[in-house]
């Protein structure tokens, strides 16, 4: 039996991105109460030679605690009117071990972080702890990257979410994505588009295709097609804005990228499937994708692996 609260871990650096992130946290409508952890990690003191750490870690140390402290109370005042609890963590360490380790320990619903910003380097250095995190956690990631007309950072009310891609392509993960989706309350305008990306064989295969590949191919487009209908009737129930639509392409993440572009989406849903090395590995290929590449915010889903544990 699931707790009736969500278990919610914040991860901040108390940048503005972060700051970004506890706006469009506060945005979401969750219809649970939420317990939340907002959490620190102080910085690695085994980064640098031994000698020099005995002189400066301390009271750099000192100085990040009293930031921290700081931020914290910020993000209290905040979310104070939307969370059954709050807990405050800060600790030294390296951000990734700190984050996954208490994800871990409190068993999260979520895990919510900020993106660094726009930029090439900026998206470069997402590798490092928000696409790790995200990638290595084994529950659900929200990875916040809000658009440049959002409010900025220091004040102002992000809005809630509106347009929403979802990658769909009929597997358990990508449904129980819907329902995480769907067990939030979100604006009766909201819009939501349910991309499926059939494969396309020639990539594959070269020019030499059989008849056979081609019949394949297209049976696979109307099998996703008539999944996609029948997911858009169970979304509909709640959001009479969405629609279906299948794509060929070779590659998922990019599909999924260029609709998000298109539409202007504030959020891209995506499910994810890994559970051996090799899904793992593969997972990185569309996930890891969409994080680095999608110009708004990015969902990754694992609620499906909380409902196989239940059964």
């Amino acid at each position: 039996e699931k707790n009736s609260t969500m278990k919610v871990l914040l991860a901040t650096d108390c940048s503005e991105q972060a700051t970004a992130a506890v706006q469009f946290l506060n945005a979401l409508d969750f219809k649970e109460p939420i317990d939340l952890t907002v959490i620190t990690a102080l910085g690695d003191p085994y980064g640098s030679s031994p000698e020099s750490t005995q002189h400066w870690f301390p009271e750099l140390l000192r100085q990040e605690r009293d930031r921290t402290e700081l931020h914290h109370e910020q993000v209290v005042k905040i979310l104070s009117d939307r969370c059954n609890t709050i807990h405050r963590i800060s600790r030294p360490g390296h951000p990734v071990k700190v984050v996954l380790s208490e994800a871990e320990d409190l068993d999260c619903d979520l895990i919510v972080i900020g993106a660094q910003g726009h930029s090439f380097i900026g998206r470069l250095l997402i590798g490092s702890v928000s696409d790790s995190i995200a990638t290595h956690a084994k529950c659900s990631v929200l990875v916040v990257r809000p658009d440049d007309s959002a409010a900025p950072a220091s004040g102002g009310e992000v809005t809630r979410p509106n347009r929403l891609v979802i990658g769909y392509d009929g597997s358990h993960a990508s449904q129980q994505a819907v329902e995480e989706i769907l067990s939030l309350d979100w604006n009766c305008e909201t819009e939501v588009e349910l991309i499926s990306v059939a494969p396309i064989y020639d990539y594959l295969l070269g020019n030499g295709l059989s008849t056979a590949a081609i019949a394949n191919e297209e049976e696979i487009f109307k099998e996703m097609k008539r999944g996609g209908e029948e997911m858009k009737e169970r979304v509909n129930e709640s959001l009479v804005h969405t629609k279906s639509t299948v794509i060929h392409d070779q590659r998922v993440g990019d599909a999924l990228v260029e609709v998000a572009k298109k539409d202007k989406a504030d959020l891209v849903i995506v499910g994810d499937s890994g559970h051996s090395l090799l899904d793992d590995f593969l997972l990185g290929s569309t996930t890891k994708y969409v994080l680095r590449h999608a110009g708004c915010s990015v969902w990754i889903s694992r609620l499906h692996r909380g409902v196989e544990q239940e059964k």
